[in-house]
């Protein structure tokens, strides 16, 4: 008889077509999924999966199993969850809002709740939102999506943050108004691409050639701090210490970057560990 663990593990590579994906999804190491992998190809004489650039694929027979073993082991992974001794809630959430925002609430969840395991995984949101409607994530901590929100998904909002530009008290801009027609020439130090900071600016300067790079905070702080380029970042993401030990201030605007709403998204699968950590946010915000 074949263990439940190695189904369990071949839907999880399957579905995300990544062994290193599928080793943080379950907490597993990649060389013990690969052994397991390999162990249900044996005692099934199957192979399973191809390899490829950037992953694997599954094979003919492997598409055949996974289409069997997938609703049933989705199935035994939500009843684990509910009534299995060990609990876990998976959040969703960028990298700065999880530790900047909400890092006092999971600390005091985590000391209040300690048989209770907070698995934080950071994606862009739309990725969230589509984990969270399959009930891969149990919460997402985001700044509001503007999109459509998917069926079955509650936010609850809890606040405001602030989009700012940052520069060098030594800049140019550090005592004038940045406006649409000079911010063209300036070059940006901004996060990912997908940060929906960057998306906004490109929206509010209206089509406008920006020269936007894309980098840490760490080092979007540090370029700032030189004079030669303008930082966007997240006024409520950055340590008051830092303005002063970097020489930082806001830089005033007419784009109007302004105030963005936060919150927390909810899909319909709850269960009393969630349900005590929302009541603990909802109380601390």
């Amino acid at each position: 008889m074949i263990d439940f663990e190695l189904y369990r593990i071949f839907v999880a590579v399957a579905k995300e077509e990544n062994i290193t994906k599928a080793s943080e999804k379950l907490n597993i190491s990649q060389p013990a999924i690969t052994k397991q992998i390999k162990n249900l190809e044996y005692q099934l004489s199957i192979k399973l999966f191809e390899r490829k650039s950037k992953g694997v694929i599954l094979t003919q027979e492997g598409k055949a199993l996974y289409e069997k073993l997938k609703s049933p082991i989705e199935e035994l992974n939500r009843v684990d969850k509910q009534f299995g001794k060990e609990k876990f809630i998976n959040i969703g959430t960028h990298n700065h809002m999880g530790s900047c925002i909400f890092g006092n609430v999971i600390n005091e969840y985590c000391l209040k709740y300690p048989d209770v395991n907070l698995n934080l995984i950071c994606e862009q949101t739309a990725e969230m939102m589509k984990k969270l409607k399959d009930e891969e994530l149990d919460i997402v901590f985001s700044k509001k999506d503007n999109n459509d929100i998917l069926n079955g998904i509650e936010y609850i909002k809890l606040g405001y943050l602030h989009d700012i530009i940052i520069a060098s008290k030594e800049s140019v801009f550090a005592n004038q108004e940045l406006t649409l027609e000079n911010i063209e020439n300036q070059i940006i130090y901004a996060p990912r691409t997908y940060a929906q900071v960057v998306e906004k600016i490109k929206e509010l300067t209206l089509g406008k050639n920006l020269k936007i790079k894309n980098s840490s905070y760490k080092t979007i702080l540090e370029l700032a701090s030189s004079g030669k380029a303008l930082g966007l970042v997240t006024k409520e993401y950055i340590d008051k210490d830092d303005y002063k030990r970097l020489n930082l201030v806001e830089v005033k605007t007419s784009i109007g970057l302004g105030e963005i709403e936060f919150g927390i998204y909810i899909n319909a699968n709850r269960f009393r560990e969630l349900n005590n950590l929302i009541k603990l946010i909802k109380e601390y915000f």
